[in-house]
């Protein structure tokens, strides 16, 4: 069977790939890098059109010129400034550029720990943990509500942590400190945190930070904020649970046969467990960090690629500084208040 002339001469691309073949290995390295950048670039200009003003968040404006890099603009009828599609993004106020944002992404679908993202990414242990958390808030404000009409709900503890030096600050630890290793691993409950979880017949979960233990008046707030209005839940049959689910039908079974909910704190504790102890005042960005990569396991797209699409479009209010000042959770109201008064973030203590 003879070929026609199209398919023996091949495409422009199959020429580019030749050519590409006869390179010697550093000017492929050079070549791939170059195209790693312009593939991030076009990733992080690629936005759509805004759904409201990221400043007062009005949703009328109206378009207004273009910017020296050829992107759209528009003019926001609330509050009259203009913006694109990156004002206030996470890329947009970043001074590293997209490249790095897009290694950095890959690194953290795989979970990969901070001193080896650091040396893949080229900054600091210090500024990959910072991008970290920056990226964590991205994938909070990424995660879609749980959707489903059956949904198992249970309760797993993780030690407390309160690493740092809290003899001369201004937080009251309210026990005496750990030595390393050997006070936090005592049994029982007392020193734990509990996590509420649920999961539904469709595979969506959520993962909160619950106020005391399960018989504790936190469960009723995760519930009602979490749960759809109309589903029916199963629970192990603590007490707290049914004044907690808001009229929604309660079913009690053995703790054992809570089959997905237990399977669901089997994968949590698993990932949580690579970061060797995580302090309890950023334990839910991880948390929100686990949900993103359950909600989006089976996405069409590479976890890779929708992570650094999110980051693109992401925006973020903890800024460097109040990342330092982000309070333990549940704390006492004497305790916020200070936080705020002394530092002038009285909307940290809401």
């Amino acid at each position: 069977m003879r070929l026609s002339r199209k398919h023996r001469r091949g495409g422009p691309m199959d020429g580019i790939i030749d050519q590409v073949r006869r390179m010697p290995l550093a000017e492929k390295r050079r070549l791939a890098e170059a195209l790693r950048q312009a593939i991030a670039e076009e990733l992080a200009s690629g936005g759509g059109e805004p759904d409201r003003c990221p400043r007062c968040g009005c949703p009328a404006f109206v378009r207004k010129g273009r910017d020296a890099a050829g992107r759209q603009r528009w003019l926001c009828r609330g509050c009259g400034r203009t913006f694109g599609a990156g004002t206030l993004g996470l890329l947009a106020r970043s001074k590293l550029p997209a490249a790095a944002w897009m290694e950095f992404a890959a690194c953290m679908a795989d979970a990969l720990p901070l001193r080896e993202t650091a040396a893949r990414v080229g900054v600091s242990l210090y500024t990959a943990w910072f991008m970290r958390m920056r990226v964590c808030e991205v994938m909070g404000r990424r995660l879609l509500p749980a959707r489903g009409e059956s949904f198992e709900m249970d309760g797993t503890y993780f030690p407390e942590s309160m690493p740092g030096n809290h003899s001369r600050g201004w937080f009251g630890l309210g026990r005496p400190a750990h030595r390393t290793g050997h006070d936090a691993s005592r049994a029982g409950l007392g020193g734990s945190v509990c996590v509420l979880c649920g999961v539904s017949e469709t595979g969506d979960c959520f993962c909160e930070l619950a106020d005391g233990a399960e018989d504790g008046p936190g469960v009723a707030l995760v519930a009602l904020r979490r749960l759809p209005a109309a589903c029916s839940v199963a629970t192990d049959g603590r007490r707290s649970y049914a004044g907690s689910l808001g009229g929604r039908p309660h079913e009690v079974r053995p703790s054992r046969e809570l089959e997905m909910v237990n399977s669901l704190h089997s994968r949590l504790k698993a990932f949580i467990g690579r970061f060797n102890g995580v302090s309890n005042r950023r334990l839910q960005r991880y948390l929100d960090w686990f949900c993103w990569r359950e909600q989006f396991r089976r996405s069409a797209r590479g976890r890779r690629e929708l992570l650094f699409a999110h980051e693109a479009s992401g925006t973020y209010v903890c800024t460097r500084e109040l990342t330092h000042l982000e309070s333990h959770p549940f704390l006492s109201l004497a305790n916020r208040v200070s936080i705020g008064e002394r530092y002038g973030y009285m909307s940290m203590v809401v």
